[in-house]
């Protein structure tokens, strides 16, 4: 029995991964960078900002028929199984079965993923996640690029990552209007 349902989580895991890639194309540039008043100032990268209207994009793409239900930043303390009080930024389960989790999803920008303590502390909430609540993917979505390319840092903390656990997967939405890319 495991085999399919691992199939069919897999196929609803590269459902996911489709609409993630729409949603992606479909935000508005606000939302991806945000633009500040003053003289001389940039665009600045918000994480929050940013998954708010991946998460409303996404909502779209999937649509009410996808069996799986996503949530954002649901907060953990206090659950019956799981013990650590952490808030993944996106998951995507059955709510009240822990036998029917599909993946977890973190999300740093470019300039957060430079920051090795942040992104460490992500990848640790994505192994957790894993290893002990058994969901079937986990993704870690970096958006934004330095000059059109992630960093030579993040690039080795990705195929370290990779080598150790393959159900880790790594997304990186470069730019507004354009998809995500598995890594």
């Amino acid at each position: 029995m495991t085999g399919l349902c691992d199939q069919r989580k897999e196929i609803y895991f590269n459902y996911f991964i489709k609409s993630l890639n729409n949603a992606a194309k479909n935000m508005d540039p606000h939302y991806f960078q945000i633009p500040v008043a003053g003289e001389g100032e940039d665009e600045l990268y918000r994480e929050r900002v940013y998954c708010y209207e991946l998460y409303h994009q996404l909502r779209l793409e999937l649509g009410d028929s996808f069996p799986y239900k996503l949530y954002g930043e649901v907060d953990k303390s206090g659950h019956p199984i799981i013990r650590e009080a952490k808030k993944p930024d996106f998951i995507v389960h059955e709510p009240g079965n822990m036998d029917n989790n599909l993946l977890i999803m973190e999300v740093k920008s470019i300039v957060g993923a430079k920051n090795e303590n942040g992104l460490n502390t992500d990848l640790e909430k994505l192994r957790l996640f894993l290893d002990e609540y058994k969901y079937y993917r986990a993704i870690m979505l970096i958006y934004g690029s330095e000059n059109g390319k992630l960093t030579d840092k993040i690039e080795t903390k990705i195929s370290e990552v990779k080598a150790d656990n393959p159900d880790i997967r790594f997304a990186w939405h470069p730019s507004i209007k354009r998809g995500v890319y598995l890594i």
